[in-house]
C-alpha cells in the first residue's frame, strides 16, 4: 500500500496564507484512509523536505500569488511539470516551495509522485484569520481533488 502524506503550507494568521491549513481542517472532516497522513506544514521551508522523504506519493497545497489568474483560481502541477518558482511566496516561506523540491532532488530520495494544488490569493500581508471569499469557496474543491488524488493511488 503507497504512503501518501498531504502536506498543507501556511499561516492561517496572515489572511489567504492560510490556505493550506484550511484545507487539511477541512479533510479532517471526511474518511481518509489509514495509509493517508494529513501534516500542517506551517511555512514550508526546508523543512518540508523531512517530513516527505518516505512517502510515494504527496500531495501539497498552498497559496500562489501571481497576479495573471482570478482570485480563488485552481491550479494543479505535478513534478513532471513543475510551476514556475516566483509562483509560490519566498518572504513568508522561507525558502519557496518549488525550489525546496528541487533541492530535495539532489539531497534526498524523493516521492515517486508530487502533486501541488494552488490557489490564486490576495491578502497576504495583514494579520488575520479571514481568507478572501474566493479563496474561501476554494478549500471545499481543493479537499475533494485531494480525495480523488488518493482514490486514484
Amino acid at each position: 500500500m503507497k504512503i501518501i502524506k498531504v502536506l498543507g503550507i501556511g499561516n492561517i494568521l496572515v489572511g489567504d496564507d492560510g490556505f493550506g491549513p484550511r484545507v487539511l481542517e477541512e479533510l479532517q472532516t471526511r474518511e481518509i484512509p489509514e495509509n493517508v497522513e494529513l501534516i500542517d506544514a506551517g511555512v514550508g521551508g526546508m523543512a518540508i523536505l523531512s517530513w516527505i522523504e518516505d512517502a510515494d506519493k504527496i500531495i501539497i497545497i498552498d497559496s500562489v500569488q501571481t497576479g495573471n489568474e482570478p482570485i480563488g483560481t485552481v491550479y494543479r502541477f505535478t513534478d513532471k511539470e513543475m510551476p514556475p518558482s516566483d509562483m509560490f511566496m519566498l518572504s513568508l516561506h522561507d525558502l519557496n516551495l518549488v525550489d525546496t523540491i528541487n533541492i530535495g532532488r539532489v539531497v534526498q530520495k524523493m516521492p515517486e509522485e508530487i502533486i501541488i494544488y494552488g490557489v490564486e490569493v490576495i491578502r497576504l500581508t495583514e494579520f488575520t484569520k479571514e481568507m478572501s471569499p474566493e479563496v474561501e469557496a476554494a478549500v471545499k474543491e481543493v479537499a475533494d481533488l485531494v480525495i480523488e488524488e488518493i482514490r486514484n493511488s
